[in-house]
């Protein structure tokens, strides 16, 4: 089904401490003596990563809020409706009976001074009920439509986590990566590196094995080379 995309930002704090962390660059052999600036930064992203691991778990799905609006706007439509029983026009005696009851009763407040003005006020808050109950009719008809891509959803948080490993990477000593064979197992330092940056994750982001972990860096890697590629286009 579609899904409404995130909108804001969070941070969730990592699992494992900064002094951790420090200590996962050192045997990457990223920096040999990071500073507590740069190990803060690198936790700050790793934070943003988590953020938004959880901003996509709570995205909505547009048909259960296309129902939501659409039973919203049907209730103040029944509200704008059986708020007019005492005006002008025709009205069945449910309707009369119904707002001449809540207008008699309104005019005990003792902020309302008079019959008249707690008609008034009813019919204020019917004709405001109508026009948002119009609003949400639209904002229903703006929602995204049909079912999203056949197969596994993209995992946007996860790209995000390999553009910062393909950072690290271009500062590392040595840094490789190989394929083992023709069997699509990514070995060497961008899975060593992922997996050792994944445990500062919550559990249910890791990978669980080193080949599921070089299937998302390489679906991961294709979907930011397409992303680059486009915005060289649109340049």
């Amino acid at each position: 089904m579609t899904k409404l995309p995130v909108s804001g930002t969070s941070l969730a704090s990592p699992i494992r401490g900064e002094g951790q962390l420090k200590q996962v660059l050192i045997d990457l052999r990223v920096d040999q003596a990071p500073s507590p600036t740069a190990v803060h930064e690198l936790y700050l992203k790793l934070a943003a990563i988590i953020g938004r691991w959880m901003s996509e778990q709570q995205q909505l799905e547009a048909s259960s809020v296309a129902g939501s609006l659409l039973s919203t706007a049907k209730a103040l439509n029944e509200v704008s409706i059986i708020l007019g029983g005492f005006e002008t026009g025709i009205h069945s005696s449910l309707e009369i009976a119904v707002a001449s009851r809540i207008a008699k009763f309104l005019a005990l407040d003792p902020s309302i001074t008079s019959l008249a003005e707690a008609q008034e006020l009813l019919s204020s808050f019917r004709r405001e009920a109508a026009r948002i109950a119009h609003v949400c009719m639209v904002a229903r008809a703006d929602l995204p439509r049909g079912s999203e891509r056949s197969g596994r959803r993209a995992v946007d948080w996860y790209d995000d986590f390999t553009a910062l490993l393909l950072l690290l990477a271009n500062k590392a000593v040595s840094a490789r990566t190989r394929w083992r064979g023709q069997d699509c197992v990514r070995t060497g330092w961008l899975v060593e590196a992922a997996q050792a940056l994944e445990s500062f994750l919550y559990r249910e982001m890791r990978s669980p094995s080193a080949e599921a972990c070089g299937k998302r860096l390489q679906r991961s890697r294709r979907r930011l080379r397409e992303v680059k590629g486009q915005n060289r286009r649109t340049r």
